[in-house]
């Protein structure tokens, strides 16, 4: 059984498609409901990554003192989820699975999606074919890493931020394959960041909380 959202901050599991994933839950600060529900999703399984990465907990952080409810997950085959690593698209399923959680416990809100690397790639991907979701926060978004088609057909407010020494991709990376962008798109680079913001982790942080509040200032899309 997974418990209920009174229980902020401590793992459990949730159903997923390739088994239980192991989630931790953040409760929407400042507000009675939740003004949306957000999965935010870890870097590459293969290199380390889990859902205790800093990155992911920032950006996490930074959603939730928005007033939004967060789960952060292990992917498949990551701690205590079950399953294997897929690496093809299976990952997309889990933050699927992650959002039909949050949306069981908030029925009605928005949903939205972050994810840090290999975990933006995931919920870019997710987003492209999942209507439901209306945000989009990608941070370390990997141009450098993996074939990224799309971005120019994005129909989400989505809010790109890395920094400006990430050695898996940049802001000029993203815009010299597509130097025209959506209007809905926000770019942002820290600078001297690298690819995992060390140092500059809490005005990450900072960063996507402002956007947050200032999508949710607009209302939805």
């Amino acid at each position: 059984m997974s418990p209920t959202p009174s229980h902020p901050g401590s793992g459990f599991l949730i159903p997923g498609p390739a088994g239980a994933l192991e989630a931790l839950y953040h409760a929407a600060g400042g507000v009675e409901r939740p003004r949306a529900v957000a999965v935010v999703c870890h870097p590459h399984p293969e290199h380390g990554g889990n859902m205790n990465s800093t990155v992911a907990f920032r950006t996490a952080r930074g959603l939730e003192s928005a007033g939004i409810a967060v789960l952060r997950i292990n992917f498949r085959g990551v701690g205590a989820s079950e399953g294997s690593y897929d690496g093809e698209g299976g990952e997309e399923g889990d933050a699927l699975a992650a959002l039909e959680w949050l949306a069981e416990q908030h029925p009605g809100v928005p949903w939205w999606a972050g994810g840090f690397s290999f975990g933006s790639r995931t919920v870019f991907g997710l987003a492209k074919r999942e209507t439901r979701i209306e945000r989009l926060v990608l941070v370390g978004f990997p141009m450098r890493m993996f074939e990224l088609g799309g971005v120019d057909e994005l129909r989400q407010p989505t809010f790109f931020i890395w920094g400006d020494q990430d050695e898996y991709g940049t802001r000029k990376d993203l815009l010299e394959r597509y130097p025209v962008l959506p209007t809905q798109v926000t770019t942002h680079e820290i600078p001297g960041g690298d690819h995992f913001f060390k140092g500059h982790s809490k005005e990450l942080e900072q960063r996507v909380h402002a956007w947050a509040e200032a999508q949710l200032g607009q209302g939805r899309p």
